[in-house]
């Protein structure tokens, strides 16, 4: 303004405010840290409510609704998305208790040379704890029965096991082994993967915090890298809570109903 020749007390009037203003020392944000503190616990799609339990304990007393406004501030928002029309039907066998249903389902993923992988995860529906995590290029009804023989045989054998129709569980040496081991299968309808919907969402963490952040150049690569992922989050990654009310960690979760933790 100077160069203009248009003094300070000029240009305050022009845009209208005070001229005091204009030689007040600007405040230090005090909301920095916090915002700091958001952008390195931030990941895609993830929510405010998620961020707030993530940097609770470093700045407690926090409040949720401080956290939204500069959640706003920051943009860190998700991606918008379109609800689905809900037909008011609701999943059968719903989960009770620990080690009830068990869901179980298959995510892919490739390598650097191209080789494809196949990924079979096993998720207690009720306490949302990964049980097993098995890599490889083919995995047929044989290697999901090598599965999860160790997890009955440690844990014992869910009274359901989710899963869809596809052919690896389908399959009648699973169906008969499920049978010995006094558990039941409940298959989800064609084309309805919401019937699934707590290892659909350990699907999408999986590839948010795993896969799309891990380039792997062979098969060992993934398989070392997922048993270490899944040791992390199941023995000690308890920092990170559940999506659920009141957003506790799986361990947390575990505690009420006499649980032995895994890997104690």
């Amino acid at each position: 303004m100077k160069q203009l020749g248009v003094t300070a007390p000029r240009s305050a009037f022009i845009v209208g405010i005070s001229s005091g203003e204009v030689y007040r020392p600007v405040a230090p944000e005090k909301d920095a840290s916090l915002k700091e503190s958001l952008r390195r616990v931030w990941r895609p799609n993830m929510g405010y409510r998620m961020a707030h339990a993530l940097v609770r304990a470093e700045f407690a007393p926090l409040n949720i609704k401080r956290v939204h406004r500069v959640w706003k501030e920051g943009k860190f928002g998700r991606k918008r998305r379109y609800s689905k029309l809900k037909t008011g039907r609701s999943v059968p066998f719903c989960a009770t208790c620990a080690n009830e249903v068990w869901t179980v389902d298959f995510i892919f993923d490739s390598c650097f040379i191209g080789t494809k992988l196949k990924i079979l995860s096993v998720v207690d529906e009720f306490t949302r704890e990964c049980l097993a995590l098995d890599v490889s290029t083919r995995l047929d009804s044989a290697a999901v029965r090598s599965v999860l023989a160790p997890l009955f045989e440690t844990r014992g054998a869910p009274r359901i096991v989710r899963s869809d129709n596809g052919g690896e569980f389908v399959s009648r040496m699973l169906s008969v082994y499920l049978s010995q081991s006094q558990s039941g299968s409940h298959f989800t309808d064609a084309g309805k993967p919401w019937q699934n919907s707590f290892v659909e969402s350990f699907h999408a963490t999986l590839r948010r915090d795993h896969l799309d952040v891990e380039a792997f150049c062979n098969l060992a690569e993934p398989q070392i890298k997922t048993a270490i992922y899944r040791r992390i989050t199941t023995r000690f990654g308890l920092i990170r809570p559940l999506a659920i009310s009141p957003r506790r960690s799986p361990r947390k979760v575990q505690a009420p109903v006499g649980l032995r933790p895994p890997y104690a």
